[in-house]
């Protein structure tokens, strides 16, 4: 039997208001997914996640945690999917970006209604080459169908999404920064496939001896305040150098736990995977507030 309908007879013991620990202690994940799915089908539809194999702790505030979203959240671990294999300024081969569509097509036979992914770099697996970037590229590598092409159901690959929007947005002559895991792997393929001018962004990157870095690739335990305070000073860098930049997209969906943290420092909107996945579930299952229904009630 399938996890999506699988048949719940336990109950959590008597008094339990946390659910999804208790589950956790006794369910397979697929069944705890299917548990929750149902606990909360009051709240519409599930949002599909696309996994990495990148085994740290995720608290609150990260997309792979269920208590990020106000909306039920089913997970597909995609393989061969390492730091190293995802975080690169390489083209994807046409075999990794399969895995990540047969994952789509779980997900959507789970019941997602779309799909975000565990990291930023991923922007490289969108879309395609089109003409507005071969205006930017002497030598554009040969188009490859990508996820919005392939999948399912809508994809959304990246907190870098939102920078087309966000540059029509604020004022034309201020850039966009964006705070990164790596400058030196996201180059300006990753932002040309989203059809993102690179002379409008502002990248800075945290060091090779970040503790973030050492977390996702090196193993190191995770250390809230520490990371805190390196996501802090390397945004107010961002800003120092280029105090013209408008805004500031958190590539890693590791950066949203200490996002307001962020915006306190530099004072400007902040925008990350989390903005980006409100926005993207808002569209795909609209739910009007009852207020609505009561105004209009009223009215006729």
């Amino acid at each position: 039997m399938s996890p999506k309908a699988a048949k719940i007879d336990k109950e959590p013991p008597e008094g339990s208001d946390n659910l999804p620990e208790y589950l956790s202690l006794t369910f397979p994940t697929g069944i705890q997914e299917a548990m929750m799915a149902q606990q909360n089908t009051d709240l519409g539809p599930p949002l599909g996640f696309l996994a990495v194999e990148v085994d740290i702790h995720r608290p609150p505030g990260d997309p792979f945690n269920q208590d990020t979203w106000p909306f039920p959240l089913i997970r597909e671990k995609v393989t061969g999917t390492s730091e190293t294999q995802i975080v690169t300024n390489g083209d994807y081969e046409d075999a990794f970006i399969d895995r990540f569509v047969q994952a789509t097509i779980r997900l959507a036979e789970r019941g997602a209604v779309g799909a975000i992914t565990s990291c930023g770099f991923l922007a490289a697996a969108q879309t395609r080459y089109s003409d507005f970037q071969s205006q930017f590229v002497s030598t554009a590598p040969a188009e490859h169908a990508r996820l919005a092409a392939l999948s399912p159901i809508p994809v959304a690959t990246s907190a870098l999404v939102q920078v087309p929007s966000l540059l029509a947005i604020f004022p034309v002559n201020r850039p966009i920064g964006v705070l990164t895991y790596d400058s030196a792997r996201l180059g300006s393929a990753h932002l040309l496939q989203l059809g993102i001018d690179p002379n409008r962004v502002r990248v800075r990157g945290l060091s090779d001896d970040s503790h973030l870095r050492d977390i996702c690739a090196g193993g190191a335990t995770y250390d809230a305040d520490r990371l805190e305070k390196e996501l802090v000073a390397e945004v107010k860098l961002l800003k120092h150098h280029h105090p013209d930049i408008s805004a500031v997209v958190l590539e890693c969906t590791n950066m949203p736990p200490y996002a307001d943290r962020i915006q306190d420092a530099i004072q400007l909107p902040v925008y990350d995977v989390h903005t980006m996945g409100l926005w993207f579930y808002s569209g795909l299952t609209r739910r009007n507030p009852s207020a609505w229904k009561a105004s209009v009630t009223s009215t006729i």
